[in-house]
């Protein structure tokens, strides 16, 4: 099973959980799931993100997230 390390940057911490709030925190991902389904899993709509970084690198939401994989997500910036 693929499991990714996600943490969510200011505003979108507000449709998380709040167990998951301005935390790194560790799930489970189906198999080939990309970023925009995990993120949208989550329940953090993708209209909201700006920028993704997959260990420390800029991509995209047709990313195939692999087994410890750490994601960070950041709002649109205005």
């Amino acid at each position: 099973m693929v499991t990714a390390t996600f943490r969510f940057y200011e505003e979108l911490n507000d449709f998380l959980a709040p167990a998951r709030r301005k935390r790194e925190f560790t799930v489970p991902c189906a198999r080939a799931a990309t970023t925009k389904h995990m993120i949208e899993a989550l329940g953090v709509p993708h209209t909201e993100v700006e920028l993704i970084l997959v260990n420390d690198e800029s991509a995209d939401f047709s990313r195939q997230l692999e087994d410890g994989d750490r994601v960070a997500v950041y709002p649109r910036f205005e």
